[in-house]
């Protein structure tokens, strides 16, 4: 937005004089704040200092701004600017980097695009109304064409599973639901096993059986207590990794009404207990149309909470919100929505005993996997990183998760599958 309407709409906030100020410098001015350093150089120390300390030390924006940012990197890294580096929040065009000439070539730890991203995005993201359930049912249906009639992702939306398909005897590939791995171990001797056996709990019994190789593609850091005949540093190198938690809270409203009178879809709020309300954006595809007609039709709201500590290191955080989510109660939760969404929609006409239909809170406690943190990781040589040492091949045993590549997208769990496939062939030929 323009310079003065950002600070008409700043001088409507309840921030202090100091922070509107200050946020107003920090969003327009283009300013090289390391002047006579190479860019190389300006990165080196990028990487090396917060996004925080950034804003605080360099930038020197009064403290009464950091508030404002604090949780804007939560839904990426489950963690605040105080523990993400500012080379990284360059990389995503957070304000205060404009006037420093950064190339935007890779350099040193990282690699962008000419845009400057990280993590480069395409112009369409595709998603599915389950998310990556389907992603497992296209897999499913890969593997059976019998289980999951059609042949596209459009038309798998709707499409009905044939359980009783799963785990038919006499097919090539059986699929057995609700059976939870217990213990993996080869048989025999690790040097001349020919097979695998696994241990499995289901319907209160436990079965067993062998394979001439295995995949455990699970939560990496349960896989030292699957198989303890792990070598003691894989097993270090598998616990390392701590996964990030997340909270994601739908509330059916009976309508929309107040978001319509504020002419708004959504409102952020890095203060309160959810960072922030929005109106869940409709997934339309394959035949699936959730659409409202109007303001007057049911919708769901989606919020986010993410409960980390600040001050901590990352994955110290990470292990604070594990706690936080398994000792907060729902009571707790639902008080915070119901004063949240009132003191956001009142001027809308909201009121949360009227217009919450229902509420559902998904405590995803083990959720993205542990991304290496520059601020608080060494920078190992490649080859020898927790993810690469705790993936490796031990005899007919491979592992994969996204875990493995040490980064949260469905396309490195792909990518690790893939490998842990290859090595588990080059296995089953020795």
């Amino acid at each position: 937005m323009a310079r003065c309407s950002r600070r008409r709409r700043l001088a409507r906030t309840p921030l202090s004089a100091a922070a509107q100020k200050g946020i107003a410098r920090l969003e327009t001015a283009r300013v090289d704040y390391m002047h006579g350093l190479s860019s190389a150089e300006k990165k080196d120390r990028l990487s090396r200092m917060s996004y925080k300390d950034f804003l605080l030390n360099v930038v020197k924006v009064p403290p009464d701004v950091i508030p404002f940012y604090q949780t804007r990197t939560h839904g990426l890294y489950g963690i605040g600017i105080d523990a993400v580096g500012a080379l990284e929040c360059w990389a995503y065009r957070y304000p205060g980097f404009d006037g420093m000439n950064l190339d935007p070539v890779a350099n040193g730890r990282m690699s962008f695009t000419a845009k400057g991203d990280a993590t480069p995005k395409p112009s369409y993201n595709f998603h599915f109304a389950d998310g990556n359930a389907s992603i497992a049912r296209l897999l499913v249906r890969a593997l059976r064409p019998d289980v999951l009639p059609g042949t596209t992702a459009h038309d798998s939306v709707l499409a009905k599973v044939d359980y009783a398909k799963l785990d038919r005897a006499g097919s090539p590939v059986r699929i057995r639901l609700s059976s939870t791995v217990a213990r993996v171990r080869h048989v025999g001797p690790l040097s001349s096993a020919k097979e695998v056996e696994v241990a499995y709990g289901r319907e209160k019994k436990v079965y067993a059986v062998r394979a001439k190789g295995v995949v455990l593609a699970c939560w990496n850091s349960m896989i030292p207590y699957l198989c303890p005949e792990l070598p003691d540093p894989q097993k270090d190198a598998l616990k390392y990794g701590v996964k990030v938690p997340l909270v994601y809270t739908s509330v059916a409203l009976k309508n929309w009404t107040a978001f319509k009178k504020l002419g708004i879809n959504g409102a952020t709020s890095p203060g309160m207990y959810h960072g922030g309300v929005r109106l869940e954006m409709p997934t339309v595809i394959g035949g699936y149309n959730p659409t409202p007609a109007g303001p007057d039709d049911p919708i769901i709201v989606r919020m986010t909470r993410t409960p980390c500590k600040p001050g901590l290191p990352a994955r110290d955080q990470h292990r604070a919100g594990h706690v936080d989510l398994l000792t907060t109660t729902f009571a707790t939760f639902e008080r915070n929505i119901r004063d949240q969404m009132a003191r956001i929609l009142s001027g809308g006409g909201f009121d949360p005993a009227r217009d919450i239909d229902a509420i559902t809170v998904n405590r995803w406690p083990h959720g993205y996997a542990c991304e290496y943190n520059p601020l608080w990781d060494p920078d190992w040589a490649e080859g020898k990183s927790p993810c690469e040492l705790g993936r490796k091949r031990f005899g007919r045993i491979t592992i994969a998760n996204s875990d493995a590549a040490a980064a949260a997208y469905t396309d490195q769990a792909m990518d690790q599958a893939y490998r842990a496939v290859d090595e588990l062939i080059a296995a089953k030929a020795t």
